[in-house]
């Protein structure tokens, strides 16, 4: 079994909203083996806890991780982030997995010309590359 942790990339299409939680919560010793890899305008500290969201839905179950580093890259900064239990993991796992089909809708209409309704980009998108999606064994 592999015991690295492996990196979902956001797509930088979708803009992500990275807050700092001013209260402490409750962090795991060891942290779950499926963290997230995407930008932000701003720097933060390694350590912090933030909050993940999407601008435009309301609805995304809260998702809460610990900044494993953040690089300065050009013009923003690269964030690891990093989850501190299962649930949190796997509701981010599930909430990328969204932001996914979200890019793959908007590029089959930019490069194929084709519009989709949300539903037929997911299964398209599931049919395509759900099994190449990432999920370290949680």
């Amino acid at each position: 079994m592999n015991n690295q942790p492996c990196f979902i990339r956001h797509p930088d299409e979708i803009p992500l909203e990275v807050q700092v939680v001013e209260h402490s919560c409750d962090t795991a010793n060891t942290p779950m083996p499926l963290g997230l890899v995407c930008r932000s305008a701003a720097m933060l500290a390694t350590g912090q806890q933030v909050n993940i969201s999407i601008r435009d839905n309301a609805h995304t179950p809260a998702i809460t991780g610990q900044i494993e580093w953040c690089r300065a890259h050009q013009d923003h900064y690269e964030l690891h982030i990093r989850f501190a239990n299962d649930e949190h993991a796997q509701r981010m796992r599930m909430f990328e997995q969204v932001c996914h089909i979200r890019y793959y809708r908007q590029w089959v209409q930019d490069q194929q010309g084709r519009t989709l309704s949300e539903d037929e980009a997911a299964l398209e998108w599931i049919a395509k590359y759900a099994a190449l999606f990432p999920s370290n064994n949680l």
